[in-house]
């Protein structure tokens, strides 16, 4: 059997993608998504969701390219010299594990407050769990709360299994960029292997603010339009795909 997560990344950071996550999901195959706390627009996510409770969200922990939830004085790993996380994983030089344990764990709780619930699963910004150290948090965490993780490809998956925390099988990331079209997300639905897959995406509306502070923007109102997109559904039932969340792993 071929499942597939369409897992929207980045709900709660603008009010531009708040609007895309959940559209995709009304009108397209967005069946889930990973919200970043750290930004006021997540209380708007929040509420959004409640409203379509079929949408599985989860949490975008978020260690680069914005501000963290703890005070910075006490994560200065993670930090520069003014408060702010680095652009990329690359960044985090020497990162203390007892900081990003403390910030995931910030980040987690902060959830909870917001979504008045437990996150349906795990991930991470820039994928920065593909790093040891983070993983070990995210890892950890996922067992403490039995909650599933995004396998995010190579030996993720295995070391997530191991452990017992549950995965999906395959991590489909080409839809993005200059990959993002009709006719390759179709290619992609069409060529999708047995077991479970995740097809990450990031749909928004047109958002001065994201477009103020990302370099991947205008691209997600493209995501949006072929998520939407009726032939990409019929592609979906053509080739026999059950629509899953990270809750039905």
């Amino acid at each position: 059997m071929k499942r597939l997560i369409v897992n929207a990344d980045d709900l709660g950071r603008t009010h531009g993608i708040n609007a895309g996550v959940f559209e995709a999901h009304r009108r397209g195959i967005v069946t889930s998504a990973t919200a970043m706390v750290n930004y006021e627009s997540v209380r708007e996510a929040a509420a959004m969701s409640r409203e379509h409770p079929e949408l599985g969200i989860g949490l975008h922990v978020a260690l680069t390219g914005g501000r963290p939830a703890l005070p910075a004085s006490s994560i200065p790993s993670l930090v520069n010299a003014e408060g702010a996380q680095p652009p990329k994983p690359e960044g985090l030089l020497s990162p203390r594990p007892e900081e990003i344990a403390a910030e995931v764990e910030a980040q987690f709780r902060k959830f909870i407050e917001v979504f008045g619930r437990k996150p349906t699963h795990l991930d991470s910004h820039h994928h920065s769990h593909r790093r040891p150290d983070v993983f070990e948090v995210v890892r950890s965490l996922a067992l403490r709360e039995g909650l599933p993780v995004r396998n995010a490809g190579g030996s993720m998956g295995a070391a997530l299994k191991s452990a017992g925390v549950r995965t999906n099988d395959a991590f489909e990331e080409r839809f993005f960029d200059e990959g993002v079209s009709i006719s390759n997300l179709v290619h992609i639905l069409e060529h999708l292997p047995e077991g479970s897959t995740e097809i990450m995406c990031h749909p928004a509306h047109p958002d001065a603010e994201l477009a103020a502070t990302s370099s991947y923007a205008a691209v997600r109102v493209l995501e949006l339009s072929a998520l939407c997109e009726p032939s990409v559904r019929a592609a979906v039932e053509r080739a026999g795909v059950q629509l899953i969340r990270f809750s039905d792993l």
